[in-house]
């Protein structure tokens, strides 16, 4: 059944744009290879965060240039990516050792009761990982979506100035943050739903719930995402009107 829903959407790839369709079914599987390729490393013994700011640089720049190749957008997104995720790490990192939200909930312990707990990693490290994860592919969304229309609009009317090519850049954002909060918070009820109806049955109060660890790393997760999203909007936008006006200059 997998692999007729992975036939389906690689076909419907094809069916919209022949070329990018292929390329954009290459780059999930190269995307999906990389995570693996962080797991098993993170595995190994290695750094969990070091591994995970790479992987993410990465798998920006396939999603970016692999896809939509290099150019004034493409570069632009990259680098308000980057930007995000290192000003994000440090408050990632500091979020999760106060929110103590590391390791599994009371509510997974039967489940790993079988299995042995010496593991020898440090799960503080792999929660953070998982936020940087979850992060890049909303914020690499947003980020070029803003990036390419603030394209359009310089390329239907080269005269704007650089004040007025920001501007239109972020109400260009503006638009996109509203239906981007609420992707990530359905996708965050949606993932979660069969754990809140076991709550609800389990006759958890309100205050038990939101305070559960299992329910508070999601939504720190998502907290982080959709701040990764407001964040990166005002960032590429000034950094692709600098590039679309010194373009402009550099031509004129």
């Amino acid at each position: 059944m997998n692999t007729v829903l992975i036939i389906i959407l690689f076909l419907l790839m094809i069916y919209i744009d022949k070329k990018r369709g292929i390329k954009l079914f290459l780059s999930l599987v190269f995307n999906f290879l990389i995570l693996m390729i962080i797991f098993y490393l993170i595995a190994l013994g290695l750094n969990p965060i070091v591994c995970s700011l790479i992987g993410c640089f990465i798998i920006s720049y396939i999603i970016l240039y692999f896809v939509n190749e290099e150019n004034i957008k493409t570069k632009s997104s990259l680098k308000s990516i980057v930007i995000v995720l290192l000003v994000l790490s440090l408050l990632i990192f500091i979020m999760t050792y106060m929110t103590r939200i590391a390791g599994f909930g009371y509510e997974s312990y039967e489940e790993i009761n079988m299995f042995s707990y010496d593991v020898r990693i440090d799960y503080t490290n792999i929660a953070i990982s998982m936020i940087l994860i979850s992060l890049i592919g909303a914020t690499v969304d947003s980020s070029i979506a803003i990036s390419s229309a603030l394209y359009e609009v310089y390329v239907n009317n080269k005269n704007l100035s650089k004040k007025e090519l920001f501007f239109s850049g972020m109400n260009i954002g503006k638009d996109i943050l509203c239906t981007t909060t609420n992707t990530l918070m359905f996708a965050f009820l949606g993932d979660f739903m069969t754990l809140l109806i076991w709550f609800y049955k389990g006759n958890y109060s309100f205050l038990d719930i939101v305070n559960a660890k299992t329910f508070a790393s999601e939504l720190v997760r998502i907290l982080f995402s959709a701040i990764g999203c407001i964040i990166v909007i005002p960032i590429t936008a000034y950094i692709t009107t600098n590039a679309l006006i010194k373009n402009k200059n550099k031509n004129s």
